[in-house]
């Protein structure tokens, strides 16, 4: 019971005046907690405001169009939260309009002042062949995505690399460089369709990055230039091939490598703010975006998910187990923990590794442990042809023990998709929150990592369902090569899934299609872009186009069979190439003839599996 100035002795003790006081206290103090609340979500209000206003800012520096802006912040905002039946619309497009005029006066304030200095002007002409407004381009991603993994075993750091984007050529001045080697050797296992990887030997390198002059608008360009760098993947290929860490995050700098959809308004008379919410609100199945993994917060200004961080231990030994959970096929199980429902991971027992809960609902592993201590590394095959490559080594290797599905026995043997993201390390090993991840003690996909929280940020990567642009995570492969490509685990477990059988009786697996020769001239800047050769080739990702997802179909599932699929020369010859995004689409180009099987070979599965997550639909 609620009291307030009144003691614990029977009320009808209080003389009348005591209680016509008393009630007057009690009706005096009523409206604070009220106002407590109000000024507690004023608060709130007020950092979300900021938050968006800083998220705006963000995307504008780095060349965002305003209709992707709106609607991107459409998709993060916490506007509704604040605001019930209030426009969303027009909140976004005066947000985005007031950033704008800001950044715009901002601009002439650093343009007036580098007019005046015109010394330095001419030092950054022998420095940097960059126009002299560069720092008005993107500035380093607050969540560091550099590895530390070779510095801790090859003892340098990637050197920085000339960079082109949108013909500017950035070369950036640095010092002495020294450079120690190192190589180890990985049997590639034969890749469905007739191609055949022999042994592949792998050597990475690396060479210290000397620091640039004493100058401020020196720095800001070298730090912007490392920036386009590392987010486009548009480096030198032996650089971003060998570096440790996701790669680049799914905003890129052109549509071949961002693939948020433009909003309603573009090619109407009316502005954004006329158009109601996307149908999907109401119905999921329908055109809109949807969050399919409820159980984190995705962040669309960088494109990851953060998720819970689960701590297990293994079997005898107690090892810390740390892990995710992504999928599980129990619907109910999925409803209640915002997992992705996969009513197909019941038939991928024979791939699972096994646990029990203990006492205090911890899980406890009775096999598969993972080595994150290797240095992955790509050699890419000639320009143009860049996969399949000369070498790779993935970053990441489990035992033959090892897969990231789980089949707890002790709690009505539900299978859950659980990958180890580290291994065998306590919390202050592991504690990145904000960035920069000594990548060989945790998973590549990894941006941030806070066990003090028991949080991780996983990197979020592009791809296609039936048309719809979606956003998913990748974190294991059945094989070596596809763990080195995919920046994820090597899981030996996963080569006993069954594949080839697709939606059948018993089949665990859905189909995911894979472009080896794609359209890759132009980079991120060519809207066609895709598959593994492009890959190679800048460093974003293929854009692989994945079979059944929740809202769309029923049978979906996170182990994924991977189709690579090669465009026949004559269909280049003719300029049919292109980018597919559909599932029957495909099939119908390898029913046409445009499309095979790698090296001209029968089109079917490669013969090994990627385990990626279903995370967002984003249309």
């Amino acid at each position: 019971m609620f009291r307030t100035g009144v003691s614990r002795s029977a009320p009808w003790l209080l003389t009348p005046a005591l209680a016509i006081g008393g009630l007057v206290g009690l009706a005096t103090l009523g409206p604070l907690p009220a106002l407590a609340q109000q000024a507690e979500k004023h608060q709130t209000s007020q950092q979300s405001l900021q938050r968006d206003r800083n998220y705006v800012h963000r995307l504008l520096e780095r060349g965002t169009s305003d209709a992707k802006i709106e609607s991107s912040l459409t998709l993060s905002t916490q506007f509704a939260s604040f605001n019930p039946g209030g426009d969303i619309q027009a909140y976004v497009s005066n947000l985005v309009a007031e950033e704008k005029a800001k950044l715009q006066k901002t601009k002439q304030n650093q343009s007036s002042a580098i007019a005046s200095q015109p010394v330095i002007a001419v030092s950054l002409s022998e420095t940097a062949s960059v126009p002299l407004n560069a720092s008005s381009q993107a500035p380093s991603n607050s969540v560091g995505v550099e590895s530390v993994k070779v510095a801790a075993q090859a003892n340098g750091q990637i050197n920085a690399q000339p960079n082109s984007q949108n013909g500017v050529q950035e070369t950036i001045q640095t010092g002495s460089e020294s450079e120690s080697q190192t190589s180890s050797t990985v049997s590639s296992p034969v890749v469905g369709g007739g191609l055949l990887l022999s042994s592949v030997a792998t050597s990475t390198s690396s060479s210290n990055q000397s620091t640039l002059a004493n100058n401020n608008l020196t720095t800001q360009l070298h730090s912007t230039a490392r920036s386009g760098e590392e987010q486009s993947g548009t480096g030198n290929s032996g650089t971003f091939n060998s570096a440790q860490g996701p790669g680049p995050g799914p905003i890129g700098p052109g549509p071949g490598c961002n693939l948020l959809p433009a909003p309603p308004s573009v090619g109407a008379t009316v502005p954004l703010s006329y158009f109601g919410p996307p149908p999907s609100d109401t119905n999921q199945s329908l055109v809109g975006p949807v969050q399919l993994l409820k159980s984190g917060v995705v962040d669309p200004v960088h494109g990851t998910i953060t998720l819970p961080l689960y701590l297990g231990h293994m079997k005898g030994s107690n090892k810390n187990v740390w892990y995710i959970l992504t999928d599980v096929d129990d619907p109910n199980v999925a409803a209640e923990l915002g997992l992705n429902f996969s009513a197909k991971l019941t038939f991928a027992a024979n791939a699972a590794r096994t646990a029990n809960l203990n006492a205090d609902g911890v899980l406890i592993f009775d096999k598969g442990t993972v080595d994150f201590s290797p240095v992955r590394s790509i050699t890419p095959g000639p320009a143009g042809a860049e996969f399949p490559p000369a070498s790779a080594q993935p970053g990441a290797i489990g035992d033959g023990d090892y897969s990231p599905f789980v089949r707890v026995l002790n709690a009505a043997g539900v299978i859950y998709n659980a990958p180890i993201v580290a291994f065998d390390v306590n919390a202050s090993q592991i504690s990145f929150p904000d960035g920069n991840v000594d990548y060989s003690r945790v998973h590549d996909e990894v941006v941030a990592i806070d066990p003090a929280n028991m949080t991780v940020t996983i990197n979020l990567i592009n791809g296609f369902s039936f048309g719809r642009p979606v956003w998913y995570i990748s974190m294991d492969t059945s094989i070596p090569l596809g763990a080195a490509i995919e920046h994820n685990t090597f899981a030996p477990l996963m080569q006993q899934l069954h594949l080839g059988t697709d939606d059948t009786f018993s089949s665990p697996i859905e189909r995911i299609f894979i472009s080896t020769n794609g359209a890759e001239s132009g980079a991120c800047n060519n809207p066609q872009r895709q598959g593994l050769s492009a890959d190679l080739a800048d460093g974003a990702r293929p854009n692989n186009v994945l079979g059944g997802i929740p809202t769309i179909a029923l049978d979906y599932s996170p182990a994924w069979d991977a189709q690579l699929f090669e465009w026949t020369g004559d269909a280049i010859n003719k300029g049919f190439r292109g980018q597919v995004r559909e599932e029957f689409q495909i099939l119908t180009f390898v029913q046409d003839g445009l499309i095979t099987g790698p090296g001209g070979k029968a089109f079917g599965s490669s013969g090994f599996s990627i385990n990626c997550p279903i995370v967002q639909r984003l249309d």
